[in-house]
């Protein structure tokens, strides 16, 4: 569970990760594992059904940022 700021406010992300990490050769950049988000807690509630796509894109973002 990763725990980020979202629009000032705090927020936890339950998620899972598929695949490894493949670090940069000469030729090729590094891959990273496919990341998929299960609930995003708000105040122990899961707000991730109420969510548009576009917050939930940010959100994604912000996780991958907090990840890698």
């Amino acid at each position: 569970m990763a725990r980020l700021k979202y629009r000032g406010e705090e927020i936890e992300v339950e998620y899972n990760t598929v695949g490894d990490y493949v670090a940069a050769t000469y030729d090729s950049p590094p891959e990273y594992p496919d990341t998929f988000i299960d609930a995003i807690y708000y105040n122990e509630v899961d707000i991730l059904p109420i969510l548009s796509e576009r917050d939930q894109d940010e959100i994604h973002d912000l996780l991958l940022d907090y990840l890698y």
